[in-house]
């Protein structure tokens, strides 16, 4: 019996002075020029604090105890506001994981008397008969982190290394021994589309879609996903331009042999530290403007790993600039695309990429935190790119860099450096969680030291402009936010991939239950953000919840931008010279507007030239401001007062925000609302295979699961102008086509039961235009990355046909 059917529910600006990045370079050999000091002194050792005189802050010793020749002595740094508040999210969700594990004794408790309920007075309702399955036994967590496929402990940082690898994963049931009845929860969006429901409806779209079989994808989901069953080899390209071949520069050189000096440096490096580095903050701003930067202007470029860090850091700068300034690789209906700068062949940065490339080869049998900084930003330009192999193998490479850096010297956690290591592997298990859930790629063992490795404090000296835009943006928060998200995710799917859940069992069902337990965790997690990250949930476009008095109206009063160029004979930012008709300037002009650096044709990087010839390199730009926080050479509107954060109008003028601050609080969002609509995604699945027995909890699950899955921030405007910031980008690909199955489901009338839902739970009107709304982000979304990235042309071919496209418009 249906018994849903028979209950229906009705800022201020940046600071103005930088103090971190010159415009004049360091002195040459043989030169007497006083260094100008760059950075906030966070804590003086106590020899230089009873002098009362400036300490440089050097590690283990300062130059004033070098000099006198004592002992350098520092005090531990007194935790600031901003310290509080990332101790605090770990401390409340240590206290989330006690509660977890009282319910889940009560749940093991309750699932018992269920079980014995069940048995002597089995559910006569349904018009089947009742499958009973045995109660796993009780179990007692052992406290140690078993990954992705076990249950997650309470948070414990400082257990001995001895408890690293006692953690057993718990390995999901067979699919193959489970009744019609049961569901096997999944995560991939590929395992969800050999839903025989879902089968079943895109075999109706086959007759549409002739070039695609849509029924592979049940058996070569993972192929499809990557994009390997295309012919050719999407791998990252060696040459510089079609049909040229790839002939480097010597691995020792000076810098105007790779067409960079001290002013492009400097611009590439400030790109790349309020963009990228905010989104992954694995280097130290500091440390590579005071000691990298001047080493490669004097010395020129080895193959050392400082050069490899340094290259990638310009590349990365690179693809940074070109997110916001370059020209859209292609227009669709009018409307550009949100893939900006290169090609598909060649994107932004690869010249100096494949420098890095060539170097990191001479590096690979290294143990240090420079490596995996090293393999961390190589897998961050892979994704940039949209190659996801690539993007896997990098990332790969970093974790298992990270655990021998931790197992080989387990000082590391402790040493000068320690906050960077806990950065880069919180990072790393950040994106192996996402690859493992979405693409199903393996993990590498990371996760069994999350035990002895804390939380990043970002304790390490931070530069003045590293606390503005930190101040304006709250990333330090962003990124522990980002940690605690994805420890729930873990433990969510250890428990719902060992619970296979009975369909037609009765409603007193554990997996509801757990479910509905998972639900209020994930709320608690939204409830413990710090005020300026929160939002209202049924609004993921709005605006923090306190972003009226958060950090004045400067991030909140954004510029709003057209495609106008400035037409005044002497702007401040120059246009983009380059257009894709017309290509790059000519190396004598670039030169001359770098200051007459020697740059050969044959290495001058395509997008560096466009860069120095739209006059970045003016002090407006170099000094105080985040480099992209302008109008972009775009003509400029008075400050207009916004209505929400993100907007589904794709055709709006864009908004800008500094510091990359949209995409921040899009990836947190969305991450947030991937997270509720997996979790819910049972309760769909039943109300698809089984809708006689679906009950109202059941349809109001299902109605959770449709609603977290519309119009998620990361492809709204104005993040989706710049998708190449987006870390993972084909992760959210591969999601989004999963939704619009779905959702065209939902649209076709062909399945009462979610039209039922769909009326009755959702919104009905206004739901459907939201669902329509999403539609369109989401096609936009496949429709731009297809232009670079295999398995998104797939995507589009089935999405065109399912929703009637006309080729690519």
């Amino acid at each position: 019996m249906n018994n849903f059917s028979a209950h229906p529910h009705q800022t201020s600006s940046p600071a103005s002075s930088s103090g971190t990045i010159n415009i004049n370079p360091p002195p040459l050999p043989g030169t007497s020029l006083r260094k100008e000091r760059g950075a906030i002194a966070a804590q003086a050792c106590d020899t230089c604090r009873a002098r009362k005189q400036k300490c440089d802050e050097q590690r283990p010793k300062c130059s004033t105890c070098q000099r006198f020749n004592v002992e350098c002595h520092y005090r531990e740094p007194q935790p600031t506001k901003k310290d509080k508040t990332l101790v605090e999210i770990l401390d409340k969700l240590k206290v989330l994981d006690v509660l977890n594990v009282l319910e889940d004794k009560i749940d093991h408790l309750s699932s018992r008397m269920d079980h014995l309920s069940a048995t002597c007075h089995p559910n006569t309702n349904s018009g089947t008969a009742t499958q009973f399955v045995p109660t796993p036994p009780l179990t007692i967590s052992t406290g140690h982190s078993s990954g992705i496929h076990g249950t997650h402990p309470a948070v414990a940082h400082h257990r001995s290394p001895e408890g690293l690898f006692d953690g057993v994963p718990h390995e999901p049931p067979n699919v193959a021994s489970l009744t019609e009845n049961h569901y096997q929860y999944v995560s991939a969006a590929h395992q969800m589309l050999a839903w025989p429901a879902i089968q079943a409806h895109l075999s109706a779209i086959q007759p549409k879609c002739l070039n695609r079989d849509l029924k592979s994808i049940a058996r070569e989901g993972p192929a499809i996903a990557l994009g390997s069953h295309f012919s050719g080899n999407h791998t990252i390209p060696m040459s510089l331009q079609d049909g040229d071949n790839f002939n480097p520069a010597p691995v020792l050189a000076p810098l105007s042999a790779f067409g960079l000096d001290w002013d492009i440096m400097q611009t590439l490096t400030k790109a790349y530290f309020d963009t990228v580095n905010l989104l992954h903050p694995i280097l130290d701003r500091h440390s590579f403007l005071t000691q990298i930067l001047p080493t490669l202007f004097k010395n020129g470029v080895d193959h050392t790993l400082t050069s490899t860090i340094a290259f990638l850091v310009f590349a990365l700068g690179e693809v940074a600039l070109a997110s916001y300034r370059g020209p859209p690789i292609n227009a669709y209906g009018g409307r550009p695309s949100g893939m900006r700068g290169g090609s598909k062949n060649h994107p932004p940065g690869i010249t100096l990429f494949n420098e890095a490339r060539k170097r990191l080869g001479f590096s690979v049998t290294e143990t240090s935190l420079e490596m995996v900084q090293a393999y961390t930003l190589a897998s961050t330009y892979c994704a940039t790119c949209s190659y996801p192999m690539g993007f896997w193998k990098m990332i790969r490479e970093a974790s298992l860099a990270c655990q021998s850096l931790i197992m080989i010297s387990p000082g590391s956690l402790s040493g000068p450096q320690a906050d960077l290591l806990r950065r880069a592997f919180w990072h790393c298990a950040v994106m192996e969680t996402c690859l493992n859930l979405e693409l199903g790629f393996p993990l590498t063992g990371l996760e069994k030291m999350e035990n002895v490795v804390s939380l990043p404090d970002f304790s390490t000296c931070s530069s003045r402009d590293d606390y503005i835009s930190n101040q304006e943006t709250q990333y330090q928060e962003h990124f522990a936010s980002h940690i605690a998200l994805r420890r729930l995710l873990v433990e969510f799917h250890g428990t719902l991939s060992r619970s296979p859940y009975n369909t037609t069992a009765p409603s007193s069902s554990s997996t509801p239950k757990t479910i509905r337990h998972m639900a209020t965790d994930l709320e608690r997690w939204r409830g413990y953000l710090p005020p300026n990250l929160q939002w209202q949930e049924n609004t993921p476009g709005a605006f923090p919840s306190s972003a009226t008095t958060y950090n004045g109206p400067s991030i909140y009063s954004p510029v709003t931008t057209t495609a106008t160029t400035t037409t005044n004979s002497t702007p401040a930012i120059s246009p983009m010279l380059p257009t894709p008709q017309t290509g790059t300037m000519s190396i004598s002009s670039v030169s001359s507007a770098v200051g007459g650096a020697s740059m050969p044709s044959n290495v001058m990087p395509q997008s560096i030239a466009s860069v120095t010839a739209s006059g970045l390199r003016s002090p407006q730009l170099s000094h105080g401001h985040p480099i992209l926080n302008s109008g972009l050479g775009l003509q400029q509107h008075q400050p207009v007062p916004q209505p929400h954060m993100f907007t589904a109008d794709l055709d709006a003028p864009p908004v800008r925000y500094p510091y990359a601050h949209d995409v921040q609080v899009a990836l947190l969002r969305s991450r947030y609302y991937y997270a509720k609509y997996l979790i819910h995604r049972p309760f769909l699945y039943k109300a698809l295979h089984h809708p006689d027995a679906t009950t109202q909890d059941d349809a109001v699950g299902a109605a959770e699961c449709l609603k977290a899955s519309l119009k998620w921030p990361i492809a709204m405007s104005p993040t989706c102008l710049h998708k190449r910031l987006v870390p993972c980008p084909f992760f959210f690909t591969q999601i989004f086509f999963g939704i619009l199955v779905i959702l065209h489901m939902v649209l076709s009338d062909k399945f009462p039961i979610l039209t039922k839902i769909k009326d009755t739970l959702c919104g009905g009107e206004r739901f459907e235009i939201e669902i329509k709304e999403t539609v369109e982000l989401y096609v936009d979304w496949i429709r731009d990355l297809s232009d670079v990235e295999p398995s998104a042309v797939w995507d589009w071919d089935v999405v065109s046909a399912m929703f009637g496209l006309e080729g690519n418009g």
